[in-house]
């Protein structure tokens, strides 16, 4: 998902390509939402970018997507809460900000965080992966009739 970069030895946040990042996201998960776009309103760089999401049962909520992964920071589109703002621009020491990452929750897949904020995620994934099933079983079964034929076809000439 990411290239590393460093400066003066220092390991930076990864870099990605946000926009093809989030509208990948998008494209794999639009099917089990009732929206998603990325937020116009705040500012998306190399590092970051706010994807809105009302989920199926109709809850709202803004995700910062970064090459850590994605957390929820507010449950309002185009926001970042109060105390998500403040943490990010308080210099804190190293001890404070390990802990304080530890009170967030980051989430690696988009689907882990849908899997936690929407029940009706998990049925509708569930629910298109055994539709996705039937149709291959389908073609599986089709091209079996297809050989089947052709075969009695080939013993219907040799028999000529």
């Amino acid at each position: 998902m990411a290239d590393s970069k460093t400066s003066d030895g220092d390991v930076e946040e990864q870099a990605f390509n946000c926009i093809d990042e989030a509208n990948a996201i998008i494209n794999d998960v639009k099917a089990h939402v009732a929206e998603i776009c990325i937020s116009s309103k705040l500012a998306s760089d190399a590092t970051q970018i706010y994807l809105n999401i009302r989920t199926i049962e109709s809850a709202t909520c803004c995700v910062q997507v970064t090459s850590r992964g994605f957390k929820i920071v507010s449950s309002q589109y185009d926001t970042v809460d109060a105390d998500k703002r403040m943490a990010a621009k308080l210099h804190i020491d190293e001890v404070e900000e390990a802990a304080a990452e530890e009170d967030e929750e980051i989430f690696e897949t988009p689907y882990a965080l849908l899997d936690k904020i929407s029940p009706r995620y998990v049925e509708s994934f569930g629910n298109q992966l055994c539709q996705q099933l039937r149709q291959l079983q389908q073609m599986r079964t089709e091209f079996l009739e297809e050989e089947e034929e052709e075969e009695e076809e080939e013993e219907e000439e040799e028999d000529d």
